[in-house]
């Protein structure tokens, strides 16, 4: 924040110095191309002008000089201004979902590269516009993540958004929307399966949530999270999908030692993900959650919730889903993690039933 500030300070006096020096150079009666000369020619001229007894038409004589060097100060001052929040701007431009004050679930989101070197998270939304759709099949929110140390992470994560988007417009609502997210997600799977055909071991997460008459429905592979935000708590709905689960259960039931499962360098390799032959483990509900208002629900990769703390998350709550969103992608940032993954969140309010 002092860097920022001192950069502002620093631009404004050139910025100032310049406008003084347009005026000083055009109030001076020809001034030399020479800077010493033109420097003398200018302090003559000043010495002249105020020294006069009446010089109470100085202003009226060369208000056009005057005028050219105050708006010379005034747009340098704008520049700055639009300088400093350019950036915020052409973020929230680049990853606001589509706000529709109206509608009964409001949408934010948040889509960072983090520190790598490029990014491999996607995400997509279903058409909030479309009053047909969200009538007939509710709204669907998709978060995946391709898997970074694997080949190809970017375009895994897209087949994934991309297939159950392109079955969520496409496909005949078959009245229950819990087993056609479990169709979605097998088609995915079975794409990235046919992509990878030849290539090295790729594949990518998913959280998946489809909300359709005040009811909230959903599906996770991997390690991304789904979570539900209620009167101030944070509720992780799905179970993710990595090795740790398996050695902590092992240490419960007295297999292995508590100190065995905590040092085994596998604890975060994936137990299932999509581009599996066969997927070994889907998580879901097997009951739609009766959504209340004033609920949210967060779709995070694990560049968010593994950077942040629920009470952090929680903290963001308190404003729209978009603000929210921002706060969050602001707070992980700040971290200035030098291996952050690639962040991706959205965030669903859901308003009530009655709003139309």
């Amino acid at each position: 924040m002092m860097k920022k500030a001192s950069l502002l300070i620093f631009l404004l006096l050139i910025v100032l110095l310049c406008g003084s020096t347009f005026v000083t150079y055009a109030l001076s009666p020809n001034p030399d191309a020479d800077p010493d000369k033109a420097k003398e020619h200018a302090e003559e001229f000043w010495a002249s002008e105020l020294g006069k007894a009446d010089n109470t038409n100085l202003f009226a004589k060369y208000w056009w000089a005057f005028a050219i060097g105050g708006g010379v100060i005034v747009l340098g001052g704008a520049c700055l201004i639009v300088l400093k929040k350019r950036k915020s701007i052409v973020v929230q431009a680049t990853t606001a979902a589509p706000v529709n004050n109206q509608h009964p679930v409001l949408i934010g989101n948040l889509h960072h590269i983090g520190a790598r070197e490029s990014q491999q998270d996607s995400f997509c939304i279903s058409d909030i516009s479309n009053a047909e759709l969200c009538a007939r099949k509710g709204i669907l929110g998709v978060v995946a993540d391709g898997m970074g140390g694997m080949a190809d992470g970017a375009e895994t994560s897209s087949i994934v958004t991309r297939t159950l988007l392109q079955y969520f417009n496409e496909a005949a609502p078959s009245g229950h929307p819990e087993l056609d997210l479990l169709v979605m997600v097998n088609a995915a799977n079975n794409n990235i399966n046919h992509f990878m055909s030849g290539r090295d071991k790729g594949g990518s997460t998913v959280v998946a949530v489809i909300i359709h008459d005040s009811k909230l429905y959903w599906v996770a592979v991997g390690d991304s999270r789904i979570c539900l935000v209620r009167n101030g708590a944070i509720i992780q709905l799905n179970r993710e999908h990595v090795y740790s689960a398996e050695l902590d259960e092992k240490a419960a039931a007295g297999e292995i030692s508590w100190e065995t499962a905590a040092g085994d360098s596998r604890r975060d390799a994936l137990t299932s993900y999509l581009g599996m032959k066969t997927l070994e483990k889907i998580d879901r509900g097997f009951n739609p959650v009766q959504l209340l208002e004033g609920d949210r629900i967060l779709l995070m990769s694990d560049g968010v919730f593994g950077v942040l703390t629920d009470t952090e998350i929680l903290s963001a709550m308190p404003f729209s889903p978009q603000e929210s969103a921002m706060i969050l992608q602001e707070m992980t940032l700040t971290k200035q993690n030098p291996n952050q993954d690639n962040l991706t969140a959205i965030l669903f309010e859901y308003r009530g039933a009655g709003v139309s």
